[in-house]
């Protein structure tokens, strides 16, 4: 299913073989259109290395206990880790920046951005 011109729920499934639970469809196409899609514009095609985590591969991972890659029912947003053909990882930090979402996280090869409601960064 298609979320977006250039990306589909299947690229943020779980990479323990999860799909993403339909309740995030929304979330994924807000995440999509408002931050993804501009990204791409910007620094070509983009990759997600992590999207829809389960509450066990989360915790495998190490992942945060309240992650926004764990898509859960009744909770606004979705996160995806990402990274662009073109530029790096502070020049895509700071092009999201500038867009404002709720969650924005930098990381040596790849951003962390969501859609939650509230703001955090790291």
């Amino acid at each position: 299913m298609r979320l977006s011109p250039h990306f589909t729920v299947a690229e943020f499934d779980c990479h323990d073989g999860t799909q993403v639970p339909p309740h995030a469809y929304d979330d994924l196409r807000e995440l999509c259109a408002v931050y993804l899609e501009p990204l791409r514009a910007r620094y070509g095609a983009t990759t997600i290395r992590s999207g829809y985590r389960t509450r066990a591969y989360n915790l495998k991972v190490h992942g945060a206990p309240a992650s926004f890659h764990v898509y859960r029912a009744g909770r606004r947003g979705a996160a995806a880790d990402v990274t662009c053909a073109r530029g790096n990882a502070n020049d895509w930090h700071a092009f999201l920046a500038r867009r404002n979402p709720g969650g924005l996280g930098s990381y040596p090869d790849h951003v962390h951005v969501d859609n939650r409601d509230g703001f955090a960064r790291w």
